[in-house]
């Protein structure tokens, strides 16, 4: 029963914790400037998704990935009150708590059951979802306090009564199943940041379209959930070569039309569960780490371009994505099914 209830509810936490930063960031407008506003978000962006593989070192020197869960929940729930008091604090203070949540979920997601993919789908999926609500209250002006104080307050009891999955801190086995040497780690990386510029490309796109941010959300949300199920059922490498093949065309034809995009982006979503998981096999005693480099690093060196204010329409082409997913898919079988293949054959 634990195997499916302790990811369920870290992706609940997941999706509160992500809402919560949401609306702080995007309630910071009122009352000051546009280059204000632009510093903060980098200031949250570089702590939550930079810190990630620091957080994860040290939590997996820790070796307790559920304080670091809780500690960043609880963060988060502070910044709420800095949020009134000293914005610049509420900011640091949410930046920081998703970096240590998202290592300390991610790997407890990545330990519930070791090989699958499933409960960090179930684990990743509402963050997405999370966000997208949180700016569309900020947006509309709405900060219900005691309901996401209340919210937090319950998910962190929930995960503290909740059993921590088996940790493999003590293992006796070999850190890792691939040779030090090996590439495995950086390729995998550059897989998970490449498909995360692709789904960034759609994201800034329809940016002002709060509709369709949120419709667009869901159907990452939706397809995170359905991939990690689905890949361990059919295969991990069948299942991500025909998701990522089936997106293309999709995704071409979601300029025209949003009925189109909304199943590309679920299908490109759809492997990141698996991706994550497959980095977590070369690194098998550091989970925290390897959810730190997986959910922060990867995903902000995808969004390197945007920062750097790269025109993302320019990249909004039939050839840009065709050759950005097949790039993505060739990465994904060096990285991991041809060294899986050799490991097993050796």
């Amino acid at each position: 029963m634990n195997k499916t209830l302790l990811p369920a509810a870290l992706g609940l936490a997941h999706g509160i914790s992500d809402c919560t930063a949401g609306l702080i960031i995007g309630s910071l407008s009122p009352g000051m400037s546009i280059y204000g506003v632009a510093s903060m978000v980098l200031l949250y962006n570089v702590l939550a998704f930079a810190l990630q593989p620091l957080a994860g070192l040290l939590t997996d020197r820790m070796k307790n990935p559920k304080i670091a869960a809780i500690g960043g929940l609880f963060l988060m729930a502070v910044s709420i009150v800095f949020f009134f008091v000293l914005p610049v604090a509420a900011v640091v203070l949410a930046g920081a708590a998703s970096a240590f949540f998202h290592v300390g979920g991610g790997a407890m997601a990545l330990c519930v059951t070791p090989g699958k993919a499933s409960a960090v789908g179930l684990f990743s999926s509402p963050g997405v979802a999370g966000l997208a609500i949180g700016g569309y209250l900020a947006v509309n002006g709405i900060f219900p306090v005691t309901i996401i104080s209340a919210l937090l307050i319950i998910i962190i009891a929930v995960l503290a009564v909740l059993k921590t999955p088996v940790m493999p801190y003590e293992s006796k086995t070999q850190d890792s199943e691939f040779d030090k040497h090996d590439l495995i780690m950086l390729v995998m990386l550059f897989a998970i940041a490449l498909r995360s510029a692709v789904w960034n490309i759609f994201q800034y796109v329809e940016q002002g379209e709060i509709t369709s941010i949120i419709l667009i959300s869901l159907s990452a949300a939706g397809g995170k959930i359905f991939g990690g199920c689905a890949g361990d059922y059919v295969g991990w490498k069948r299942y991500t070569y025909s998701a990522l093949l089936l997106a293309i065309p999709f995704l071409i034809l979601g300029e025209s039309s949003i009925y189109f995009l909304l199943p590309g982006v679920a299908l490109l979503q759809s492997v990141t569960p698996i991706f994550v998981s497959a980095l977590y096999k070369g690194m098998k005693r550091l989970p925290a780490t390897a959810a730190g480099l997986s959910f922060g690093l990867a995903i902000a060196a995808g969004g390197v371009p945007f920062a750097a204010s790269m025109d993302p329409t320019r990249l909004n082409s039939p050839v840009f994505i065709i050759g950005a997913v097949l790039l993505t898919l060739l990465l994904f079988r060096f990285g991991y099914v041809r060294r899986k293949v050799k490991i097993n054959a050796g």
